[in-house]
């Protein structure tokens, strides 16, 4: 872990409550474990607070704890895998009990092509549709250069894309300077770890802004509806 990285996380720790810390630790076991159940006793438990409260001070810190031991070489790949299915399974068992907007403005949401992991991306989508965003997530990666006329039809006024690898980023700009010449009216939002990483981000890959957190997403796409 970079110690920017580090310095993030343990200002994240501070700023958390003990019992947050501890529905996070207990949501992290649990998915590490393969743990279906006990990962969704967490979530439903917690869902009083909002689902922003959820995937902020919950999931998204297990999930860097999952990302941090990958790259530790502390996890295996297929344990990375199984960590993250199970806490896609998770989120999913809650959206019954979430009431939905409908309608509002278009945005797509998703992750640049290669990039498989869209769990961050989601979590974003859902914040935005909850805020009154009409969203079409790209769950596979977006590639334009096959459904650019269908973005085109839906007035797309927000375009957010998720990097998660340093080695996707190039593919990220390549898709922001298409998503500028093809769609010169939506507003162009990046983020995740990859991007995080970057010095002066949005000036790097050509975006309009980068968000640190859903929330930070949230905050910005409602000042371009």
């Amino acid at each position: 872990m970079s110690a920017e990285r580090a310095a993030a996380k343990a200002a994240g720790a501070r700023g958390a409550s003990e019992d947050e810390r501890a529905e996070a630790r207990l949501f992290t076991a649990a998915i590490l474990a393969g743990d279906y159940a006990a990962a969704r006793g967490v979530l439903h438990a917690a869902l009083d607070g909002g689902l922003g409260y959820v995937y902020e001070r919950i999931v998204a810190p297990a999930l860097e704890e999952v990302g941090d031991l990958w790259y530790e070489n502390r996890l295996t790949v297929a344990d990375e895998h199984l960590a993250t299915a199970v806490a896609q399974a998770a989120i999913a068992s809650t959206y019954p009990r979430i009431r939905w907007p409908s309608g509002g403005p278009r945005a797509v949401v998703g992750c640049v092509e290669p990039e498989l992991h869209s769990l961050g991306a989601r979590m974003v989508a859902d914040l935005l549709a909850l805020d009154g965003w009409q969203i079409t997530f790209a769950r596979g990666g977006i590639s334009l250069a096959a459904r650019i006329e269908d973005l085109r039809w839906s007035e797309v006024k927000l375009f957010a894309v998720s990097v998660t690898l340093s080695a996707h980023l190039p593919a990220a700009r390549d898709l922001i300077r298409q998503v500028r010449e093809e769609l010169p009216a939506a507003k162009i939002l990046a983020g995740g770890r990859a991007v995080a990483a970057l010095p002066d981000p949005a000036e790097q890959l050509g975006a309009h802004a980068v968000a640190a957190s859903g929330s930070m997403a949230v905050e910005i796409a409602r000042g371009w509806r």
